[in-house]
C-alpha cells in the first residue's frame, strides 16, 4: 500500500476534480503491475495496473490488488467502473486503504466486490490516504474548494518591512518549494493590493512541461486590476472577484483578456464575501486555493473560517515591531479565543522553518 500511495502522489496537481489514486498488484508474492491515475478522463488506477501486469504478460486471475481509494462502481463522462474489471480479471482479494468520501458511492464498490465473492479490507494506511486526498474529500463532501493559507515571514513574523520591502525574505530554495505548492492546486488567489504593488505573474517556474499553472484569483472589490497585470497577460484564464459591476467598459476589456468576472456581495466588514466566493469557486470546478495574499487577505480568511491548513515559511530574519505583519487583526480579546492549529509538522529548509497544520473547526 505504501507503493501504490507513492504513485498516487505523482499525479498531485493533475487530477483534479478527480482523487489521488494508485494501485499495485501481488501474486506469489511479487509485484505484477503497478499503476496510478494520471489525470482526469484517463484510465483509472486499477485499469493502468491491469494494464502493466498484462504487457509484462501476467496472469491477473488469483492475484492481490493493493488500490488507495475505494473502488469506482459508477460510469463517469470519460471511465467505466473500475469494479466490474476487478471482478472480470477474477483478483481474488482487494485491500483498500481508505472508503470513497463521496457520500452516493462510499462503500458501493467494496459491497459489489463482496458480493461476488472477492474478498476485502479496508484501511491500510488509512490516515496516508486520507491526507493526500484531503482536497478531494473536501470537494466532493461541501462542493467547496480546499483552502490553503501560504505565508513567508521573518522569524519575528513579519512579511516585510515598515517601509513595505519584502523582497526577498525567503530564500530561492524557500521560493521553489512554495512553486511546487502552486504546482499542487487549481487557483491561486491574492488581494488587489498584491497585484497594484507586486504585479505578480502567478505561475509555476520549476522549469517543468509538466508544470500546472493554478487560475489566479484576484479580490478585487472596486475592480481596480490594471488591464496590463502580468496575470491576465500570462494566463488564458483568470477570476476576478467584485462587488463593483459600474464599470462595463473595463469588464469588457478584462473578459476579453480571458478574466472571469464573479459579482460578490460584500460582508458586514465591508469586504468581499468570501464564504460566498467559495461556493461560487467550487460551481466553477476549483477544487483547491492556494491563498498568498498578503496580512489582510490572510486575516480575512481566517476570520472567515474558509482556512483549512495553513503553510508558514519562518527565514532567519529579524525586521522589528515597525513590520508589517503576516496576518492582520482578528479582533481577537483572549488567548482562549485564539484560532488552534492541529496535525502540526516542521519541516528544515537549510536555514529556514516550513511549519505546516490544520485549522481546528
Amino acid at each position: 500500500m505504501s507503493i501504490a500511495l507513492k504513485l498516487a502522489k505523482k499525479a498531485e496537481g493533475k487530477t483534479s476534480p478527480n482523487p489521488l489514486v494508485g494501485a499495485v498488484l501481488v501474486k506469489s508474492g511479487k509485484i505484477i503491475g503497478e499503476g496510478y491515475h494520471k489525470k482526469a478522463g484517463l484510465a483509472h488506477a486499477e485499469i493502468e495496473a491491469f494494464n502493466d501486469a498484462a504487457k509484462k504478460k501476467n496472469s491477473l486471475k488469483g492475484a492481490t490488488l493493493y488500490v488507495t481509494l475505494e473502488p469506482c462502481c459508477h460510469t463517469d463522462k470519460k471511465t467505466p467502473p473500475c469494479v466490474n474489471s476487478i471482478i472480470e480479471k477474477q483478483i481474488s482479494k482487494v485491500f483498500v486503504a481508505m472508503l470513497d468520501p463521496n457520500p452516493e458511492v462510499s462503500e458501493n464498490g467494496i459491497k459489489m466486490l463482496r458480493k461476488n465473492g472477492i474478498e476485502v479490507e479496508v484501511g491500510i494506511l488509512e490516515d496516508k490516504a486520507r491526507e493526500l486526498n484531503e482536497v478531494f474529500t473536501k470537494y466532493i463532501t461541501t462542493g467547496k474548494p480546499f483552502v490553503i493559507l501560504k505565508l513567508a515571514a521573518t522569524m519575528d513574523g513579519k512579511i516585510a518591512a515598515y517601509t513595505g520591502d519584502s523582497k526577498w525574505i525567503g530564500s530561492p530554495v524557500q521560493r521553489k518549494y512554495a512553486h511546487h505548492l502552486r504546482n499542487k492546486v487549481d487557483g491561486v488567489m491574492v488581494g488587489i493590493e498584491t497585484v497594484l504593488k507586486d504585479n505578480p505573474s502567478l505561475n509555476v517556474r520549476l522549469g517543468k512541461k509538466t508544470s500546472n499553472d493554478p487560475v489566479p484569483i484576484v479580490l478585487d472589490s472596486k475592480l481596480r486590476t490594471p488591464i496590463e497585470s502580468k496575470l491576465l497577460v500570462i494566463h488564458e484564464h483568470s477570476i476576478i472577484a467584485t462587488s463593483s459591476l459600474s464599470n462595463s467598459r473595463k469588464i469588457g476589456k478584462l473578459k476579453n483578456l480571458g478574466a472571469t468576472i464573479l459579482h460578490i456581495k460584500k460582508d458586514k466588514s465591508g469586504q468581499i464575501n468570501l464564504k460566498e466566493l467559495l461556493k461560487r469557486l467550487g460551481k466553477q470546478g476549483i477544487t483547491s486555493i492556494l491563498i498568498e495574499g498578503g496580512s489582510k487577505v490572510a486575516a480575512s480568511a481566517l476570520k472567515n473560517k474558509i482556512v483549512d491548513k495553513v503553510v508558514f515559511f519562518y527565514a532567519p530574519k529579524i525586521v522589528g515591531s515597525e513590520g508589517i505583519s503576516m496576518i492582520g487583526e482578528l479582533g481577537i480579546s483572549n488567548i482562549k479565543k485564539s484560532l488552534e492549529i492541529k496535525d502540526i509538522k516542521i519541516k528544515k529548509i537549510k536555514d529556514e522553518l516550513m511549519i505546516e497544520g490544520y485549522l481546528k473547526k
